[in-house]
């Protein structure tokens, strides 16, 4: 408020002078007084900008004028225009000066500035000069005065969405050279991979902090620049790190560097990290001269042990002589290739997944015995639900026990049947040959039992899918193989497409290809989208134009089949998975057919694109698919592909799918369901969860199936003290598997439940990432699954989603010592669901004894006849009695009430002596949510290499003095269930 001067008339009347210095004294008064009389100088706006544009002021007049109008425009609220005259005011607009004008012009300006960085170069419009000095002179000044870390973070979020990558490294090397510390990098790297849409300048934020990783800090964080060399895909710099780990004898640290990236890293990365790393270590040779002696030893064996043996299964024990043989790698160059290929890895998450094994065989038993098995739908839905609920453990008992029941599969049933063993034998790679063996292909041009052999072709790509690169391609042409020579049968080309894309996906082979694309085009339509998705697997993230081009070539070809189509379409989707913006023309080429089928495609395109990647744009393509598509099909697909942008969040896909979940259309309820349940699968998410509950009541059957199938997919290895729904949706599933009323599609969605929530034998959970890193393989496994709306064979594809959840200790020579940890919760929190057994004897125990009513009338006549006997004198003794037995029963009566207030006092105290934590010995199951509550303080020999560990952790020995240490008791695996051998004794 300006004292004494009650109108700004007087000053105005000042701009209509010839006079410059009288204008500017003018101007720079009305500067001042502007907060309070801008309605005045409003009126003379026109005015004013003439004056800015005037050619006969000083430059100094003109700029105070742009300057004057920019505070007009503000109070008016056309900031657009302020924000034009405040750049055009120059030196003028003092932007160092804190007001609420200032703050909103320099927030007006940086928007605009960061809205031009955002948008593609081929659609920006010409940047205003003087908006790029004003920006440079602000971050400039803003750099220099920034003191505290939290200072630099938010300069850091700031350059970062300017796209500013040389302000952003002053500010990084600023923060370095005060803390030498990697605080700011790891900070840095978050926010590109959370708020970074823009694939190409998250990968030059990436490069600059691979660089800056190992410049200035006290202490290297290998484990923060692995990771980030792997969202680049450097397979150079990533074997250099490893190779410059191994030779300064920091051998711990390079052996969980390799155990990471395995974990995290897809197929075409690991094979370049591998090769680039053998020709460093000189393994390759090394391997390369080996392996012919080792095949020669082991073809003499092989011809010796089959001498008498019929030729098909000599050809037979030949092509498993290779997988069998896989020897122990035994010197530590070998072992450090074999952790990175995945073989260490995979061998003990088998080990553990069959040792540990909690799976309830009585539940399958159940279903058996509750399920007709000449109900073909629900005899299929039991096998794999027990393939689901075993996979990984190698323990195919319940199908030995049951080779009648299982021999009522017919036709392609009996395809699933077989490749559920595959399924089972997940990541058991040795013995993969010996377990398939009599199903196998036998030699003959024509195939015996053809949907038996070609399940099994299948079963071999399930059992290697786990391992990260296929060092032995023994088994790859091994399928390739029966690949051309069953080349005319349909069955045969499905199941070896469907394994070698499971067994080479990524590998991005010529040779596959051409093979593989030979059958897409001259097979019947299951053979050609088996193939297909083979295609797919093989060329899996390549984005190859190519290849794209010759699939959407068959895709439009006139009269083509659906199957076909809908195979070319996922092929296409699974080779442009993580692309994102390169995929998008493609998807928007799609979308724009009048083929539903190839609309589908579109909708496939976009959900692998951007997997993860929450895009604002493409969530709002898909939610506009789902509410406007004229096809079923396509909106239900697109419903569901915004879970597979979202699985980072599962609340934001809630957020942005709870309004379709009452849609009047089920195909879109049941598209809501599958999204949930791909976003939150092994989350225990309570929202969505009571979302999903609600969904399971809907009257139509498909989407009762949906829903109960992503009921179980979210509440894995959930705990009743967690949520207590969890027992309620198990009692559920009994209940509906024992109702002969229900629908036979709801049922099937329910039997499918009891196997994933159970899956790999209660210590599997479903992960799409892991610390923000897509997992490939998973997410390629939970979208073939979500296709048995069309074929129920790619339902064990979920198997590649399984992760097990564990803490597995090694030493530096790759054994587990004996290793104890703790968890900070009671044990009856992640404890293991008792089985069906378990459960009944508990039900017996609390039941009350029952008197039968024929003993309660015989116990009556009996005193009635004793009371006639008695005559008077018996009467009243009679009543004497009476009272005494009406008091014996009341004592009876307070004794059982002593007994069971006893009882509840027991149930108490040990409730109560439940400790409040448990001590966990190496390996040990843990769940998802209890790695929240593991600490490594207990066994002061050993401590972890990294903070947090989870899954394979590298263990540093902290008193090396104590002597050799002890180890864990090998396991040992085997799929016989046999007795023990009895100890020695004498007949007498």
């Amino acid at each position: 408020m300006v004292h004494g001067l009650s109108s700004a008339k007087g000053v105005l009347a000042l701009l209509g002078e010839q006079d410059n210095v009288v204008v500017l004294f003018a101007l720079k008064r009305l500067s001042a007084l502007m907060d309070t009389f801008w309605h005045e100088v409003s009126a003379e706006l026109p005015l004013i900008e003439e004056l800015a544009a005037s050619g006969t002021l000083a430059d100094e007049t003109r700029r105070l004028a742009s300057l004057v109008a920019s505070q007009v425009y503000f109070h008016l609220g056309d900031y657009s225009n302020s924000v034009n005259h405040a750049l055009a005011a120059g030196t003028a607009f003092d932007a160092t000066t804190r007001s609420l004008f200032t703050d909103t012009i320099l927030s007006r300006c940086i928007d605009t500035y960061v809205v031009f960085q955002e948008t593609p170069e081929s659609e920006r419009a010409e940047l205003p000069p003087k908006l790029e000095e004003l920006f440079v002179s602000l971050t400039k000044s803003w750099v220099m005065e920034n003191e505290t870390v939290a200072d630099l973070k938010e300069m850091v979020g700031f350059t970062v969405r300017a796209r500013r990558l040389d302000f952003l490294e002053k500010v990084l090397r600023q923060c370095l050279v005060k803390t030498h510390s990697a605080e700011i990098l790891n900070f840095t790297f978050n926010v590109a991979n959370i708020l970074l849409q823009d694939i190409t300048f998250r990968r030059k934020v990436l490069r600059l902090l691979a660089d800056l990783y190992t410049d200035g800090l006290s202490t290297i964080d290998y484990y923060s620049l692995a990771h980030c060399l792997l969202f680049l895909g450097d397979v150079e710099a990533t074997s250099n790190l490893i190779y410059g780990l191994w030779k300064a004898d920091n051998k711990t640290v390079a052996y969980q560097l390799a155990f990471d990236l395995f974990e995290y890293g897809n197929q075409e990365y690991l094979s370049g990290v591998v090769a680039y790393l053998e020709k460093q270590l000189g393994e390759s040779e090394r391997v390369l001269a080996e392996q012919p002696a080792e095949a020669k030893s082991e073809d003499d064996g092989a011809k010796n042990s089959a001498a008498a043996a019929s030729p098909a299964d000599a050809e037979t024990a030949n092509a498993s002589s290779p997988t069998v043989a896989a020897a122990k790698p035994e010197t530590p160059e070998h072992k450090l290739i074999a952790v990175l290929s995945g073989e260490l890895t995979t061998n003990l998450n088998v080990k553990f997944l069959y040792s540990r094994c909690c799976a309830d065989v009585h539940i399958l038993a159940h279903i058996k015995k509750m399920s007709d098995p000449r109900n073909s739908v629900i005899h299929n839905a039991t096998v794999v639900s027990n393939a689901l609920m075993y996979s990984g453990t190698t323990m195919d008992g319940f199908l030995r026990d049951n080779l009648k029941w299982l021999g009522a599969a017919q036709y392609w049933s009996k395809f699933t049947a077989v490749a559920s063993t595959g399924a089972i034998h997940r990541g058991h790679t040795e013995e993969a040959m010996r377990v398939l063996d009599q199903y196998l292909p036998k030699g003959s041009s024509v195939p015996t039992l053809p949907y038996q052999e070609a399940g099994a072709l299948y079963a071999l790509g399930l059992i290697h899918s786990p391992l990260g690169v296929t060092r032995d391609r023994s088994t790859i042409q091994y399928l390739e193989e029966n690949l051309q020579k069953f080349s005319a049968n349909v069955q045969m080309v499905h199941g070896a497409s469907l394994g070698i894309g499971l067994t080479a996906m990524g590998l991005q082979d010529e040779s596959l290809y051409d093979a593989l694309f030979t059958c897409v085009t001259g097979m019947d339509a299951v053979g050609a989208e088996g193939a297909a998705v083979g295609v797919g697997m093989l060329m899996l993230g390549s984005g190859n134009d190519i290849v794209l081009q010759s699939l959407k070539n068959v895709a439009y070809e006139d009269n083509q089949k659906e199957k076909v189509i809908r195979g070319v379409c996922m092929a296409m989707a699974l080779i442009n998975l993580g692309r994102e913006d390169e995929a998008l023309p493609l998807a928007e080429e799609l979308l724009a057919s009048g083929d539903p089928w190839v609309r589908l495609g579109g909708c496939f395109v976009l959900g692998l694109a951007y997997a993860g990647t929450e895009s604002t744009k493409t969530i709002e393509m898909l939610l506009n698919i789902t509410v406007k598509d004229m096809s079923d099909d396509v909106r239900r697909t697109a419903a569901t592909m915004i879970g597979f942008l979202t699985f980072k969040d599962p609340n934001l896909c809630l957020d942005l799918i709870r309004v379709l979940v009452d849609s009047y259309n089920p195909h879109v309820r049941y598209g809501v369901a599958m999204a949930l349940a791909v976003s939150a699968a092994g989350t225990g998410n309570a929202a969505v969860i009571n979302v999903l509950w609600d969904m399971k009541e809907d009257i139509v059957e498909y989407v009762r199936q949906g829903a109960c199938m992503a009921l179980a997919m979210v509440m894995v290895q959930l705990t009743e003290k967690e949520n207590p729904k969890v027992k309620e949706f198990r009692q559920l599933v009994d209940k509906k598997v024992e109702d002969r009323n229900e629908s036979r599609c709801s049922k099937f969605g329910y039997v499918l439940a009891a196997g994933l929530l159970d899956a790999g034998g209660r210590n599997c959970t479903f992960a799409l990432h892991k610390q923000r890193h897509r997992l490939d393989k998973a997410v390629v496994g939970v979208f073939m699954f979500l296709q048995y709306w069309y074929w129920y064979p790619y339902l064990l594809m979920i198997t590649l989603a399984m992760q097990p959840t564990c803490i597995i200790a090694l030493n530096e020579s790759l054994d587990l010592p004996e290793y104890t940890f703790k968890s900070n919760a009671p044990p009856s929190t992640y404890a293991v669901p008792k089985s069906v057994l378990q459960e009944k004897k508990v039900k017996s125990s609390e039941a009350p004894a029952v008197v039968l009513s024929i003993t309660r009338k015989e116990e009556e006549l009996r005193q009635r006849r004793h009371q006639s006997a008695a005559g008077d004198a018996g009467t009243s003794a009679s009543a004497t009695g009476g009272a005494a037995a009406g008091e014996a029963g009341e004592g009876k009566g307070a004794g059982g009430g002593k007994k069971g207030e006893e009882g509840d006092a027991s149930a108490a105290a040990a409730a109560e002596k439940e400790p409040n934590f448990e001590l966990l010995h190496n390996p040990a199951r843990v769940t998802a949510h209890q790695f929240a509550a593991i600490t490594h303080d207990v066994d002061p020999r050993y401590k972890p290499m990294k903070p947090r560990p989870m899954g394979i952790c590298l263990l540093r020995d902290m008193k090396p003095e104590l002597g050799a240490q002890s180890l864990v008791k090998p396991v040992v695996l085997t799929d016989r269930d046999e007795a023990s051998v009895p100890e020695p004794f004498s007949y007498p």
